[in-house]
């Protein structure tokens, strides 16, 4: 299912596409995902005089690199009376070994990616819950299919009030359509409140759609890298 070039990037066969750029696939990830959301302005205006928790939904696990950039920017910017709760969903998992080799490209991120590697695990029950930083960080990852998945979160409430941000990942619309469906969209809309953001690196016309029709107001942006585009958005509600 995965191959790696010459610079050590993983690709995955299945889908015929990258797991993430070579060249600049941390500040790819940082930009997009954290910038697209806001999070490093949001966690620093986070109250410290109160205990609470940040939500964030993903889809598409994969190597875990926009995890690791997520929980680096958590550490640096938020109040350690907070917890973040990130959420990820993978439906074809890399093995342990494959997702630390994967991470080891990225020394910025080596103190989250050890500790992630040493934990990672792909439970019979399809369900890993792993802690770090005292319990300061919560990685939950549903390893099943995208609808199975974000109905289980929604029945189980691991998202509690809702997510926080939405990190809309999982290769190319084109190459791996059935993460970006109708279905998706209204199951990521019954997990979000208002004022939840979401980024994503594509601007595909059908998604932005997908999207607006279920409670997202939706915005193209200036992207980063080889990506000249990307959307950012804020749920709304969905009109009755």
């Amino acid at each position: 299912m995965i191959k790696w070039d010459s610079q050590g990037t993983p690709y995955s066969i299945a889908f015929d596409d990258m797991y993430f750029c070579a060249v600049n696939g941390y500040e790819d990830a940082l930009y997009i995902f954290c910038g697209g959301n806001r999070l490093e302005e949001r966690f620093k205006k986070l109250d410290p005089s109160v205990p609470g928790v940040f939500t964030i939904v993903e889809t598409g696990f994969g190597t875990g690199l926009i995890f690791c950039v997520a929980w680096k920017l958590w550490k640096e910017c938020a109040p350690v009376s907070w917890r973040l709760n990130f959420i990820s969903i993978e439906k074809y998992p890399l093995a342990p070994a494959e997702l630390s080799q994967a991470l080891s490209v990225w020394p910025i991120v080596k103190p989250q990616a050890d500790k992630l590697a040493i934990n990672y695990k792909i439970p019979a029950d399809k369900k890993g819950i792993f802690d770090f930083e005292d319990g300061r960080v919560r990685l939950t990852i549903t390893f099943d299919d995208i609808i199975l998945s974000l109905k289980l979160i929604l029945q189980e409430e691991l998202a509690g009030a809702g997510a926080d941000a939405l990190f809309l990942d999982g290769f190319s619309p084109a190459k791996n359509p059935q993460m970006w469906t109708e279905e998706v969209f209204a199951g990521l809309s019954q997990l979000s409140h208002s004022g939840t953001t979401l980024a994503t690196f594509t601007v595909a016309g059908w998604v932005r759609r997908g999207l607006e029709s279920q409670g997202f107001k939706t915005q193209k942006v200036k992207g980063y890298g080889c990506k000249n585009e990307m959307l950012q958005g804020t749920f709304e509600g969905v009109l009755s």
